[in-house]
Parts: structure tokens; C-alpha cells; sequence
């Protein structure tokens, strides 16, 4: 893995990302070539900000915290549900490449167990591993940690003082105008407001929101590059009994690439309210590009629902989850027919799908798979409709 040398940081790749968050290039939307002159002052600004704080830390410190190797990944989540949270991926590829990608908290995906929800619904409903787990089941990928920040944490491991660019304003409503919280350009920021920049949304579209997003994690990587135990005090937070975060962290802040930027999405309706759903160039371009070495499963993977057949609060959710681990996705939780099901079955739909479902059965433990030949559904390929035998927690 190339490692930085004082005068090469990790800035060499934020005038791609910040033109990927800006223009939208994954989000189909336009910038205009003013602004990207005015990004790229501003770009400038910060590659000679970072050179003149990298000039003080130790290379010898830097470069024993990146002798990190091979692929990792920790989602970071912060928040609690709902108007106050935020979610990104941190992972290091085994070409020593960091990637940094925003996952917006109001992603429309189907929670194992529970049906369609967003990533901050599902951590409302049972904490971040549950939206570690939606987020493995949407983009198919490995995790190996999960930190969890409460509101408040973050501001508590940062600097007193974290310079930020941000490419779009801050607006609130209020009396029902619009109030500037932040203004655009090069400012320096507390920690709580940096956080804030995080969870709030404010008054404009979801997309702005995630520059700014963007915007905040590339002050925090700068605070990391300037001390790295601001990494280690993240770290606490960590889910992993020998986490890696903080060296990982250290490595996309002093890389000489940062792949920095959000999956391809869309604004969708929903009866909660808008949301933001995966284009079809998530799973087929951008996770087998960016986060490919993550991948649990290669090529097409295999749409599974899983139905209710025994009537017990919470017995999907363990099976979903078990086939999910295992690269599945599940794309529909429901009720059965019928709550008396003594026992789990496998269904595949169509003779195409057999090898799948053979490949359920065996996580679940099923002996048995039948084959649905006259009317395969065009939705799944494997049908789970669980039994009395699956254990599963009352409510």
C-alpha cells in the first residue's frame, strides 16, 4: 500500500470527490462550471491547510498507524433514529485504496424481518445492528464492525476547532422563511457543529445534505490526520473485540487516494414521507467497483422472502438474518397463509432457483426443498416460510 509522504495526502483525490458530491455525477444532477471553479479554490485551500498541519505530526507515527493491510470495513453509525442520525462506511480494499461512502439515513430498503423501512427507522427499531444488518442485506457487503455513536460522542472525540468547506449553505425553516445556520465556503467550526452538519438535514434536498456530509467527514479525516488519537477516541465506540477503526481511519486520512462519495440514488414516496431508494446502478456498478472486495456473494444475488408461518413475534428476524449473513437478499418479509406450520419450508421458484434454495436450506438447517413449477413467482427465487421449529423471541 502507497503510503503519504508529507507532501502527498490524501487531497490528491478530493477534487474527484467533491465534484462527485457537488455535480452529483452519481446522482444525475447538474453543476454548473462556476461552481466547480469556486470547488476548486476552495480545494486548493485545503490541500495547503493539510500540508501545513501534516508538516507537524511524526512520520514515524504516521506511517506505524498505517501499516494497515488487506480489506476491513466498520460502518459508522451515529444518532439514534430519525431526525438525528447519520451512517458511513469506512473500508481499506487489499490494494491499499481507502473508501469513504455516505449511506443517506433516509435510504429506503427492506429491513430484515420488519418490511420497508429507511436505515434511521431500522435504527430506531432495534439499534445499530439492525441497520448494520440492513445495510449488509441493500448492498450485499461484509461489515466487520459496527461503531456506534450516540449524539454527542463524536463532538467529544474531536478537536476543539475543525476547519470545513462546505459547498452548499445550511438552512432551517423558520417562521416560515429560511434561516442560514452555516453559510457556504472555508469556515471553522466546533465540534457539535460539525456533528450537526452530520444529522441535521435542513430545509434543502436530501442531496445537499449529503455534501455536506460530505463536506464534514473530510474535516474530520483532517483532525484525524492531525492527531490520530482523535481515531482512537472513536474507537472506544467500536462493536469488534479488536477493532481496527482507528488505524483505518488514520489510513483514509493520510492515503494518497480517498474514494469518497454515496451509491447512486433516487427520490422515491413513500406513505412516511420521501425517501431516497438505489438506482440500478448501485448493485451493478458502483458496490462491485468501489466495495467489491467486501462482497459476500459474486454475481447476481438471490431474492429470498420470508413469510410467517407459526405466528410468533419476531421469528423472520433470525431467519433473515441467517441467510443475509450469507450474502442473500432478502427483498420481502410478510405473513404466511397460515400460522400452523410445524416445520420450515424451502421453496424455490422454478427450476432455476433450486440451487439457491438448496443453499438456504442448508443454513437453516432444512432438510427437505420443494419446487414450485407451476406458477414460480417473478419477484423471488427462494421462498422461507418459517415453522414452529424456528425459535424465535416474544416481543
Amino acid at each position: 500500500m502507497a503510503l503519504s509522504r508529507r507532501a502527498r495526502w490524501w487531497w490528491a483525490a478530493v477534487p474527484l470527490a467533491l465534484a462527485a458530491l457537488a455535480a452529483g455525477a452519481w446522482l444525475g444532477r447538474a453543476w454548473l462550471g462556476e461552481a466547480a471553479t469556486q470547488a476548486s479554490a476552495r480545494v486548493e485551500g485545503w490541500a495547503t491547510r493539510l500540508q501545513e498541519i501534516a508538516a507537524g505530526v511524526p512520520q514515524a507515527e504516521i506511517e506505524e498507524r498505517t501499516g494497515l493491510t488487506g480489506s476491513h470495513s466498520a460502518l459508522i453509525v451515529l444518532g439514534s433514529g430519525p431526525g438525528d442520525c447519520a451512517f458511513a462506511l469506512l473500508a481499506l480494499a487489499p490494494d491499499g485504496v481507502p473508501s469513504l461512502t455516505l449511506l443517506p439515513s433516509t435510504l429506503l430498503g427492506v429491513v430484515p424481518g420488519y418490511g420497508e423501512f429507511t436505515l434511521a427507522e431500522a435504527l430506531a427499531f432495534e439499534g445499530p445492528d439492525l441497520a448494520a444488518l440492513t445495510v449488509i442485506n441493500e448492498l450485499g457487503v461484509r461489515l466487520d464492525e459496527v461503531v456506534a455513536l450516540g449524539i454527542g460522542d463524536l463532538a467529544a472525540a474531536l478537536p476543539a476547532a475543525v476547519t470545513v468547506d462546505l459547498p452548499v449553505p445550511l438552512l432551517t425553516a423558520e417562521d416560515g422563511g429560511l434561516i442560514q445556520v452555516l453559510g457556504a465556503g472555508v469556515q471553522t467550526l466546533a465540534p457539535a457543529e460539525v456533528e450537526m452538519l452530520l444529522v441535521d438535514p435542513g430545509s434543502g434536498d436530501p442531496f445537499e445534505w449529503l455534501q455536506r456530509q460530505g463536506a464534514a467527514w473530510r474535516g474530520i479525516l483532517a483532525a484525524v490526520g492531525a492527531d490520530p488519537e482523535v481515531a482512537d477516541r472513536l474507537a472506544v465506540f467500536s462493536s469488534a473485540g479488536n477493532p481496527v477503526l482507528a488505524d483505518l481511519a488514520v489510513v483514509a486520512a493520510t492515503a494518497d487516494e480517498l474514494l469518497l462519495g454515496a451509491p447512486p440514488v433516487e427520490a422515491v414516496s413513500t406513505l412516511g414521507g420521501d425517501a431516497l431508494a438505489l438506482s440500478a446502478g448501485a448493485a451493478a456498478e458502483f458496490v462491485p467497483s468501489r466495495l467489491g472486495h467486501l462482497l459476500l456473494m459474486a454475481g447476481d444475488r438471490p431474492r429470498v422472502e420470508v413469510l410467517n408461518g407459526n405466528g410468533r413475534i419476531g421469528a423472520t428476524r433470525v431467519v433473515a438474518e441467517a441467510v443475509v449473513r450469507r450474502g442473500f437478499r432478502v427483498v420481502r418479509t410478510d405473513n404466511a397463509d397460515r400460522f400452523d406450520y410445524a416445520t420450515t419450508l424451502v421453496v424455490a421458484q422454478g427450476e432455476g432457483a433450486q440451487q439457491a434454495a438448496r443453499e438456504v436450506a442448508g443454513i437453516l438447517g432444512v432438510a427437505a426443498v420443494y419446487l414450485e413449477e407451476a406458477a414460480p413467482s417473478l419477484v423471488v427465487e427462494v421462498s422461507i416460510i418459517v415453522g414452529q421449529d424456528i425459535p424465535a423471541g416474544e416481543a
